[in-house]
């Protein structure tokens, strides 16, 4: 028997039960659908994030603290203050290195308008005015003096009214004390689709964490640094000679964790470490979904050993006149391969469906997994291979003789 013969008998057996055969593709439908889905919203949030850190990529490098997770997938940062003014300066003195901006939290608690009191909601930083070197203003400019305070645009939309250029923030620390700002400018949101309230303050008076160096000397100290190169094609030499000097060199070195590593990343190792991890949690994700397929082999498996026991007269008739152990066996596997077949292919088009609208509604871009739809494809043909060996060889090894005896 050729293999359009099976074909032809298989789609005619199918097409005879098409409410049993919908119901028993259900499982694998469900099961593709779902890991298409999540690969599309996946990637969905992954390019619009990447997107728009892409649109605003500046010669700059983020040096910080980070460890790995105890349990899970991707990194933590570490707020620990072992960046010193001296590791500053040094840094400041690297060729292709334009400026070093530190960066520190500071513990406001919180931050009013004469009309209204906010707590705990803006995230409060100190820093320099090279921070802002390649920042877009929405209104006016850096701080420039010890009483002046540069905030992002959510935190101004917190404020009814907004706040904006010229008025006065009163700001509670901590410890309790106060003090009176004047916003100097308010920032564009930086690479976030949903950025946080942000508040940065000078860190002359308004930082005074410090730490012993290896020295022994008291200096101040960052758990974060912003590095700008000179040019775009000094990035790359600037990033190797700052991560050379913190790893062999800087007091930063000596003061962190052994299980601690410092990290100097420009925007595309960022945009890199970023889309790694949302593809691992994507990959786990659509991993459990698909445990939906698992169920939908069972369903095969299970309607094919139904089908071979309706069928025994007509596989005895088939052998009487000649057909081969291996003509019953190609028969019932290309009949579950369909079904698995059609499963996949209905189910990639429900989890595209269901994918578009989702990244719609989100207002994410809509990317078509192409790689997830050929494994997906792969992943339903392969069910029906493995779900339907059983009922295929119980079939071929059906005694022809009992067969048209059978009633």
């Amino acid at each position: 028997m050729n293999l359009r013969e099976s074909l032809r008998i298989g789609w005619r057996s199918i097409a005879s039960h098409k409410l049993r055969s919908t119901l028993t593709t259900l499982g694998v439908i469900i099961g593709v659908a779902a890991v298409i889905t999540f690969m599309v919203l996946g990637s969905g949030f992954s390019e619009s994030i990447v997107g728009d850190i892409e649109a605003e990529q500046d010669p700059v490098m983020m040096v910080q603290t980070q460890t790995d997770p105890e349990a899970g997938v991707g990194i933590v940062p570490v707020d620990a203050p072992i960046y010193t003014e001296s590791d500053v300066a040094a840094l400041e003195q690297l060729d292709g290195v334009a400026y070093v901006a530190p960066e520190g939290s500071v513990d406001v608690v919180q931050t009013a308008t004469d009309d209204e009191r906010l707590t705990g909601v803006v995230d409060a930083s100190a820093t320099t005015p090279d921070r802002f070197e390649h920042a877009t203003f929405a209104e006016g400019e850096p701080f420039d003096g010890p009483n002046e305070a540069v905030i992002n645009e959510p935190a101004s939309q917190l404020f009814e009214g907004n706040v904006s250029t010229g008025d006065e923030l009163t700001l509670t620390f901590e410890n309790g004390e106060t003090t009176t700002v004047t916003v100097a400018g308010v920032m564009e949101a930086e690479f976030s689709a949903q950025p946080s309230p942000r508040l940065f303050l000078p860190v002359e008076p308004h930082y005074s964490t410090t730490i012993e160096t290896p020295a022994g000397d008291e200096e101040r100290a960052y758990p974060l640094l912003q590095v700008g190169a000179e040019s775009f094609d000094d990035v790359e030499p600037a990033q190797a000679a700052v991560a050379d000097y913190l790893e062999t060199e800087s007091h930063a070195a000596e003061l962190k964790q052994d299980d601690h590593r410092i990290e100097v990343q420009t925007v595309e190792d960022a945009i890199e470490q970023f889309t790694d991890i949302v593809d691992q949690l994507t990959a786990f994700i659509g991993a459990v979904a698909a445990i939906a397929l698992v169920v939908g082999s069972i369903g095969i498996a299970n309607i094919m050993i139904v089908s071979v026991t309706e069928r025994i007269r007509e596989i005895g008739i088939m052998k009487a006149v000649g057909a081969t152990r291996r003509d019953v066996l190609q028969l019932f596997l290309v009949e579950s391969i369909i079904l698995g077949l059609f499963g996949a292919v209905f189910g990639v088009a429900v989890g595209l469906g269901v994918g578009y609208f989702g990244v719609a509604l989100l207002e994410w871009p809509m990317v078509y997994p192409l790689e997830w739809i050929v494994i997906a494809i792969g992943v339903g043909v392969g069910v029906g291979v493995v779900s339907g060996l059983y009922p295929a060889w119980r079939a071929a090894r059906v005694d022809p003789i009992d067969a048209l005896r059978y009633e």
